[in-house]
């Protein structure tokens, strides 16, 4: 039972994060689940937890998405995607995480001392092959080690989008990774279905009131503190990896 209640609450801690922020979901529920679950069911349970969640979240923000935008990176994160989960076979994953870790805090630490993101300006095709390039990498990191948000959400700020716009990119395109990442998981994972379900049907109920809380956050937070607050995610996330 204290299982199952451990498992609701990352379920409603990660979902109430991706409401208000739009990304971050493995990495908070990766450090709740990682005492009662083994690893290769946390990567199965959080793309499909993760999935759900972007999917009812994307279609919130659905006339909002510019996919002349979004196109580039997903082309690139169905190329990276394979490569990170090619990668398994061969990376000391624990290192990566930690020197990930570190590079999120640098930068997270690093930006919120500054009043403003810098603007990366580029042209059209510059920019198209930029966004390509940064979803590659951010694919391979998701087939990697679930980190697939991060760059993506990094990148977004330095484009000098504001919130909603950002978020219209980088949360369709933590979602499409997100499918490709649980697909492969899926066949790597020996888990009976039944007890599966039992995970999900106690994860449903706390995604959905953590989703709901986090869009409330969202509406509510102005452009300056939605900065911060992904910045402070950043961080949070760079720190949770070092452990």
């Amino acid at each position: 039972m204290f299982d199952l209640a451990l498992i609701a609450f990352g379920a409603f801690l990660a979902a109430l994060v991706i409401g208000s922020a739009g990304f971050a979901f493995a990495i908070i529920v990766t450090g709740i689940w990682i005492y009662v679950l083994p690893p290769a069911v946390i990567v199965l349970l959080a793309s499909i937890c993760a999935t759900l969640l972007h999917v009812v979240s994307v279609w919130q923000f659905r006339r909002d998405i510019e996919y002349g935008l979004l196109w580039p990176f997903l082309i690139g994160g169905v190329l990276g995607v394979p490569l990170g989960a090619l990668a398994l076979r061969y990376v000391d994953t624990l290192l990566f995480r930690h020197m990930f870790g570190a590079f999120m805090i640098a930068y997270g630490g690093y930006m919120l001392l500054r009043p403003r993101l810098p603007v990366v300006t580029l042209g059209p095709a510059a920019a198209r092959i930029a966004d390509a390039a940064v979803g590659w990498v951010s694919g391979i990191l998701g087939g990697l080690a679930m980190l697939h948000g991060t760059l993506t959400t990094i990148w977004c700020g330095l484009r000098g989008w504001d919130k909603r716009k950002s978020r219209c990119v980088y949360q369709p395109y933590i979602g499409f990774t997100a499918i490709l990442v649980m697909a492969m998981a899926g066949f790597n994972v020996d888990i009976a279905l039944s007890q599966l379900g039992l995970y999900l049907l106690v994860c449903l109920p706390a995604l959905a009131a953590g989703l709901w809380m986090g869009l409330r956050v969202f509406d509510w937070i102005s452009e300056e503190r939605f900065r911060r607050l992904l910045l402070w995610m950043i961080l949070a996330s760079g720190i949770s990896l070092q452990f």
